[in-house]
């Protein structure tokens, strides 16, 4: 059974850490025998949030009113069993980047829980500190839209990058996430 784990830059540098730590993680997931693809939101025209919802429920439709690039990346999204999201600390929160992405998502979530049963993991990169506020916020949006958190799931650097342990520890995730949603596909069948 072949698993499709997406990985999401939402730091504006395309070969800065964010991306680096990433990419460790997709070692552990190719290891599963996942698929992975990277995409780098930078390379994404994402218009904010008309807030639709705030109106009314029946106004936040998917897809989604506003027409943009976020018309490439949902049906990535609704494609993969497994979503990573590596995102840098700007000021102890998400990247502006990450936060126009997430609010975005509200269509998914508004119309069916779309991201349900997707496997998600956060990596957090802060060059002081805020990477695990950052880190827990991404893993509390994402659970309140229905996905599902492996062990491993919200590791956070600062400044002094990562030694041996840490990128053990990124490539058990990676291997968690597609070990957890081949559990679940397996499960859909019984």
């Amino acid at each position: 059974m072949r698993v499709l784990v997406l990985f999401i830059n939402g730091s504006p540098r395309k070969s800065g850490k964010t991306t680096k730590y990433l990419m460790e993680v997709e070692k552990g997931a190719k290891k599963e025998g996942a698929e992975t693809k990277l995409i780098h939101l930078i390379d994404f025209k994402i218009l904010p949030c008309l807030g639709c919802y705030s109106i009314s429920p029946k106004n936040c439709t998917f897809p989604c009113k506003q027409k943009d690039d976020m018309e490439k990346i949902y049906p990535l999204l609704l494609k993969a069993k497994g979503i990573v999201l590596g995102c840098p600390s700007y000021w102890f929160s998400p990247s502006g980047l990450v936060k126009n992405f997430i609010d975005r998502l509200t269509c998914l979530e508004n119309n069916g829980y779309l991201l349900e049963e997707k496997v998600f993991a956060a990596v957090a990169v802060a060059q002081e500190s805020g990477g695990d506020e950052v880190s827990h916020y991404l893993i509390s949006v994402f659970n309140e839209m229905g996905c599902l958190i492996p062990p491993f799931a919200t590791p956070f650097f600062n400044e002094k990058g990562i030694g041996t342990w840490q990128k053990k520890e990124l490539i058990n995730l990676g291997r968690n996430i597609v070990k957890l949603a081949k559990l679940l596909e397996k499960a859909k069948l019984l």
